[in-house]
């Protein structure tokens, strides 16, 4: 079934039908931005755990990042 003939038989359907599959496609959007995000977070925090492991450092100063913005761009 092509795009338009889907769009066709969707549009046949009850205001309440057409709602709970507006609902379910659009969770279905949800889970899958939800599992790139998830996984995006999970790179972003094992980089981070490297970082650490190889300075020894936890943290870095705020006020530094943001003194070298400021320097940066002036």
């Amino acid at each position: 079934m092509d795009l338009k003939s889907l769009e066709s038989e969707l549009l046949k359907l009850t205001p309440r039908e057409r709602a709970i599959v507006t609902y379910k496609l659009l969770n279905s959007l949800e889970n899958e931005e939800s599992e790139d995000v998830e996984d995006i977070w999970l790179d972003e925090a094992l980089s981070r755990y490297d970082q650490i492991v190889k300075t020894g450092k936890f943290t870095i100063d705020s006020e530094l990042i943001i003194r070298e913005a400021k320097s940066k761009y002036k």
